[in-house]
């Protein structure tokens, strides 16, 4: 248990961003302005401006308000399949390990997990994993980009990779989904924005709630079919929402003040790297965005024990993403917090080493 004098400093995930005081502002100045509405009948002005602003920083026709990227994903995937169909995905997305099942279990969906190169699936690897066009078989319809792939460690798609990728699926007659609930990171890192980076494929997920800070929702988005479908989908799956905009108004200011500030975490990231790189005993991995892998084998110890031990120090994460820990970097983590946890981490491999 941590005392309660001790600084406390959570890496665990972006997920634990807290929104900002103009985000809560927003909502105030909403409800003022009387902009609420029912979004279920699209009369909510809040939610309508999100989404046409979504649309047009995305570069796609229309774009929808969900409740989560999960269901984002899974809006995504039924608006564009068939039951029966065959989805592939990387085998550490988290499409296929993180979203309880629910593509195969509510949407009939039949996964084909496939090994990746850093979560990036290669053409030639979608190539072999296509099933032949034979009634033995489920048809292949869809592939997954996770782009950052968390897994991976945040590691980036590039612009180039995600157009190789979508010009095979173009070939083969595919859909090609984008799940982007890091997308922004990994438009920052490359320096260019999401709308190209997104161009060449037919959907696209992002989370507000993420390192852009908003309390709740995500965004689908893509061509005005699409969307039309979506809008199905979402109120059979209990997304379909009333004064939406109370979501809507701080995902605005997240879409339009909290991107940029995203290079800040990856430099305090990079900066965690680097500093761990210095202990010897620990294997760690160099950071495309804001996350950092830790595999503390080395020290005789499991990723859940260094967990429990950080802890102690006041420093949270989660257990074991296999051998190794994630550390997350966020808005939440200034540079000061973070040097306190490469601190941290030395002083708990001086003790297990001594």
């Amino acid at each position: 248990m941590l005392a309660l004098d001790m600084k406390k400093i959570d890496v665990r995930s972006d997920t634990f961003t807290l929104p900002t005081d103009e985000m809560i502002q927003s909502i105030v100045e909403a409800h003022k302005n009387n902009r609420f509405g029912d979004d279920v009948a699209g009369e909510d002005e809040v939610v309508n401006e999100l989404q046409d602003k979504a649309a047009i920083l995305l570069g796609k026709e229309k774009a929808l308000l969900v409740t989560s990227g999960t269901q984002g994903n899974l809006i995504s995937f039924f608006a564009q399949t068939r039951r029966g169909d065959e989805v592939v995905v990387e085998n550490h997305s988290h499409a296929y390990v993180y979203e309880g099942g629910a593509m195969a279990s509510m949407g009939g969906l039949y996964p084909k997990p496939v090994e990746g190169v850093r979560g990036y699936i290669t053409p030639e690897t979608l190539r072999e994993a296509v099933s032949p066009d034979n009634p033995h078989y489920a048809k292949t319809s869809l592939v997954v980009i996770e782009n950052t792939h968390s897994f991976s460690g945040g590691a980036i798609v590039t612009l180039e990779q995600t157009r190789k990728l979508s010009e095979t699926a173009r070939e083969l007659e595919l859909r090609i989904h984008v799940d982007g609930a890091r997308l922004f990171n990994s438009a920052v890192a490359q320096n260019i924005t999401v709308e190209k980076l997104v161009k060449d494929v037919d959907s696209v997920q992002i989370c507000l709630s993420k390192g852009l800070s908003a309390p709740v929702g995500s965004i689908i988005a893509g061509t005005e079919e699409f969307i039309h479908e979506a809008h199905r989908i979402r109120k059979k799956m209990g997304g379909g929402m009333r004064q939406a905009g109370i979501i809507a108004a701080p995902g605005i200011i997240a879409l339009e003040k909290m991107v940029d500030r995203l290079q800040e975490d990856h430099q305090n990231a990079t900066l965690l790297y680097e500093r761990l790189l210095q202990i010897s005993q620990l294997s760690v991995v160099k950071p495309d965005t804001n996350i950092v892998f830790v595999f503390p084998e080395n020290l005789g110890i499991s990723a859940n024990e260094f967990s429990v031990l950080l802890k102690d120090r006041g420093v949270l994460v989660y257990g074991a993403y296999g051998t190794k820990t994630r550390l997350v970097l966020n808005r939440m983590v200034s540079r000061d917090d973070t040097l306190y946890v490469a601190d941290a981490i030395e002083e708990i491999v001086k003790n297990v080493t001594s």
